[in-house]
Formats: structure tokens, C-alpha cells, sequence
């Protein structure tokens, strides 16, 4: 049994880690109780996707700027791949975020932080 405790107490200092870095969570939870965190945790996530679609959209069109003056398809086909993986990267690692967080009340918190966060880093990587 104490095994087991010092299994989950290391699951939950290596999570607080990773949320710690993650500003979303860390932001939002500054705010007040546990409705007004999820409700600017809510916020951030739809800016931080409408951030996402802009720019997706504006590496859409320098791709295919490429693909014109190349004369090769590559640019766009590489970019639409790279939006898909990244979608199912992202839900797949913030799935397990939340997972870790079962017996957590946060566990919908961190995984709205975690989508925040890497949407926001993914944003800053398609404007670099």
C-alpha cells in the first residue's frame, strides 16, 4: 500500500510540474473559485483555437505561395498533414493529462490547460 502511495504522489508532483509550466491552468487559477477557473479556462481555450485557425490559415497560404513558385504540391499536402497530427497529438496528450487527474477535481481544469497551452505553443510554431 505504501507503494502504491508513493506511486500516485509521484504521478501528482510530476503533473504539477508539467501544469505549473503550463500557464493556462496556473493563469485561470489565480482567478477565484472553481467556476470562474473553468470559465477562463473556457475563454482562453476559444481564443487560443481562434488563434490557431488564423494561423493555420496564414501558413495555408505562404505553403501554397511556395507551391506556386516551386512548381511542387508538397508545401500544403505537408501543412494539412501536420494540422492533423498535431489535432490528434494534442487530444491524445491532454487525454492523458486529464487521466492522471481522475481523482482530481482539476481533472477537466488541467486538461483545458493543457489544450490551451500546447494550442498556444503551436500557434507561436506556425508565426516562427
Amino acid at each position: 500500500m505504501k507503494s502504491l502511495s508513493r506511486i500516485v504522489l509521484a504521478c501528482t508532483l510530476a503533473l504539477s510540474a508539467t501544469l505549473a509550466v503550463a500557464g493556462a491552468f496556473e493563469e485561470c487559477n489565480l482567478r477565484g473559485d472553481q467556476a470562474t477557473v473553468s470559465r477562463c479556462l473556457v475563454e482562453a481555450e476559444d481564443a487560443a483555437q481562434a488563434a490557431l485557425v488564423k494561423a493555420e490559415g496564414d501558413a495555408g497560404k505562404l505553403a501554397r505561395q511556395v507551391d506556386t513558385a516551386t512548381g511542387r504540391p508538397v508545401a500544403a499536402a505537408a501543412l494539412a498533414r501536420s494540422m492533423r497530427a498535431f489535432s490528434d497529438y494534442r487530444k491524445a496528450h491532454c487525454d492523458f493529462v486529464r487521466a492522471m487527474l481522475a481523482s482530481a477535481p482539476v481533472a477537466e481544469q488541467g486538461q483545458l490547460g493543457c489544450m490551451v497551452d500546447m494550442t498556444r505553443r503551436r500557434v507561436r510554431d506556425l508565426q516562427n
